[in-house]
Order: C-alpha cells, then sequence, then structure tokens
C-alpha cells in the first residue's frame, strides 16, 4: 500500500475538518476508506492510517517548542545586537544608531513572538486533529474485529 495514498486520505481528512466540522469529516474519511478498500486491505489501510498519524503527532509533539529550530537563532542574534546596541547607547558617539538599532531589535522580538505563538496555536490544532483521526480510526478498526 503506498504511502501517498494514507497521506491523501489525512490530508483530506485535515481540509475537511477545518471547513466543515468533525462529524461531516469523519463521515467523509471513512466512506473513502470503504470505498477505497474492502475486506482485508480495509483493516490493513486503517492500520496504516493509525501508524503515520502517530508518527505525525509524536514530530509535531518535538516541534510544538516554538524555540526549536530557526526561531532559536533569531531570537538569539536579536540578543546579540540588543547587547551591542546597548554599549552603542552608552558611548556619545553611537547613541543614536545605537537607540535605532535597539529599536529595531525590540519590533524584530514582538514579530517573533507573534510568529512564535502563531506555531505554536497551529501546531496544537493540528495535533488535536490528527488525535481525531486516530480515535476514529481505532473505533472503526474495533467494529470490523
Amino acid at each position: 500500500m503506498d504511502t501517498t495514498v494514507i497521506d491523501e486520505a489525512i490530508d483530506k481528512y485535515v481540509n475537511e475538518r477545518m471547513k466543515k466540522g468533525r462529524t461531516s469529516a469523519a463521515e467523509r474519511f471513512l466512506s473513502y476508506a470503504y470505498l477505497k478498500y474492502a475486506g482485508d486491505e480495509l483493516n490493513e489501510f486503517l492500520k496504516k492510517v493509525r501508524g503515520m498519524t502517530r508518527y505525525y503527532v509524536d514530530f509535531l509533539t518535538l516541534m510544538e517548542n516554538p524555540f526549536k529550530g530557526p526561531e532559536l537563532a533569531w531570537f538569539a542574534s536579536m540578543v546579540i545586537v540588543g547587547v551591542v546596541s546597548g554599549f552603542m547607547m552608552g558611548e556619545e558617539d553611537t547613541r543614536l544608531a545605537g537607540i535605532f538599532i535597539f529599536s529595531g531589535t525590540l519590533v524584530h522580538a514582538c514579530s517573533l513572538i507573534k510568529m512564535a505563538a502563531k506555531k505554536w496555536r497551529d501546531i496544537g490544532v493540528m495535533i488535536a486533529i490528527y488525535r481525531e483521526i486516530i480515535e476514529i480510526v481505532e473505533r472503526e478498526a474495533k467494529t470490523l474485529a
């Protein structure tokens, strides 16, 4: 069984969930599974969907920390630039440049906080949706057994 088919089914569920809600998405997901597969293939499909979705949940749980990845490097560079601009504000010759650099650093810090909060929120929503898929698949697998 090809993983692109499984990814496609998961993506269809996520898109339907975002547009029309949980019930509609679950019905469409299950109807897709029953129309595409029958008998043992359906059980195998559900197992693979559950496994891949659990992998996605585990991966997103690792990435849920907003300061993993490029955000951490951006934050570290802002701290360094902020410290340097603080030293610049202490010198009479470079005070004006230090003020401008520090104010730019504050603007970028606000932007980083907004971006990290959005990333955290979006990942949390995706984890919840993937957990819904796992629940649906496990419930359906019990009815097949």
